[in-house]
């Protein structure tokens, strides 16, 4: 996810000003805290942050499936002890 953050945080500091910017300022935010976040909103962003949006949320939900894929291995392992 690191390289989809990246790229986010590139377009926000070069666009900070621009309300495409603050959606997707808002998104990384809503992500990183569990958040709701309206999905409608990133229809008023320019096609560019759009598909930052979609690079980020898809890396987002890979990061979570190798997340839980860690934490149910470990906890379905028998202890040795």
């Amino acid at each position: 996810m690191a390289n989809a953050v990246k790229a986010v945080a590139r377009y926000v500091r070069k666009n900070g000003d621009e309300e495409s910017a603050r959606i997707l300022r808002e998104l990384c935010e809503a992500l990183e805290s569990g958040q709701p976040f309206v999905l409608t909103r990133l229809y008023d962003t320019t096609p560019k942050a759009f598909e930052l949006a979609m690079g980020l949320l898809t890396d987002w939900r890979f990061d979570r499936h190798l997340t839980e894929r860690r934490f149910a291995k470990y906890f379905c392992q028998q202890d040795e002890d």
